[in-house]
């Protein structure tokens, strides 16, 4: 029988984790494999720790000694980890229908599967935000969803699986490695798969199974972290995974034209914490100043 390993990370987000374990509960069936529930606490400034280990007796809680960002708290996860397959899961996931059957029947259907991906759904209004990947272009690597009712119906093979839920082999974790923490946050989901594509495995989007997403809670949809991660880590992507002309050419394109763009965008929208905050992402690129940054924004 199959042992899921479903693994998330809290950080200052009691309640919502809460909500997502007792949505778990609830709807898993375990009919065809078992599983267990692993929550990383990313050294949280509450005590939420304790709170989990109180209220949760069949949680496994990992408490970490600092933050480790979204691909060290994963990481951390898979060292605590038994099953043979890993639900990597935001906390801020709700499920109304057990989602590990439709995502483990895909995998039967061929060897080189290697990761399955659910369609998301907004949790306020039930809209379709993500229905499968587009493909990836050689140059940027820019990522667009299918997000019509068309794809939502379909299940088929994509370049890029997002990290609010995916279902991934061990065998997978075992030849590719573990989570690049280089990124400590944004964009370290696309370089995992790039990296897993390249081993041969194949990705899918699976249209049986679905969650309902609230969104960026811990670290704001437009947030100074948000912009400089985003804008460093985008650069990073380029680094690691383009060759030759398209990796020059990405980067190039992103520091003289994307950026100053946006730059002047926050200026004339007196934006200033946001400006400041795109800025370091491209000086810190530059330097090779990578993981998480100890200083303010």
């Amino acid at each position: 029988m199959d042992l899921i390993s479903i693994i998330t990370i809290n950080y200052n987000c009691y309640l919502e984790t809460t909500e997502f374990l007792d949505s778990i509960r609830n709807n898993l069936t375990c009919r065809g494999y078992s599983y267990e529930m692993i929550v990383v606490d990313n050294a949280s400034t509450t005590d939420d720790v304790t709170l989990l280990k109180n209220r949760y007796s069949w949680v496994k809680v990992i408490s970490s000694s600092q933050n480790r960002g979204f691909s060290g708290g994963n990481n951390l996860g898979i060292e605590h980890a038994s099953g043979n397959y890993y639900l990597f899961i935001n906390n801020d996931v709700i499920i109304d229908h057990d989602i590990v059957i439709p995502l483990l029947n895909r995998f039967r259907q061929s060897d080189k599967i290697g990761v399955v991906t659910p369609k998301i759904l907004d949790f306020d209004t039930s809209r379709i935000i993500y229905a499968g990947s587009k493909p990836l272009g050689k140059f940027l690597i820019r990522i667009h969803y299918y997000d019509d009712e068309v794809s939502a119906c379909k299940s088929f093979p994509i370049p890029y699986a997002p990290g609010t839920a995916m279902l991934v082999k061990k065998e997978v974790v075992d030849k590719v490695g573990f989570w690049p923490e280089i990124y400590f946050l944004y964009e370290e989901e696309l370089d995992w798969c790039l990296s897993i594509g390249r081993h041969g495995y194949e990705i899918w989007y699976d249209s049986n199974a679905s969650i309902y997403h609230k969104g960026s809670m811990t670290t704001g949809k437009n947030s100074p972290l948000v912009q400089y991660y985003t804008t460093r880590n985008r650069l990073l992507i380029f680094k690691r995974n383009l060759r030759g002309r398209y990796k020059y050419c990405s980067i190039i394109f992103t520091l003289g034209v994307s950026i100053p763009q946006r730059c002047l965008k926050y200026f004339i929208n007196q934006q200033y914490n946001l400006l400041r905050a795109t800025l370091l992402g491209a000086v810190d690129f530059l330097c090779g100043t990578f993981y998480q940054r100890l200083k303010s924004f």
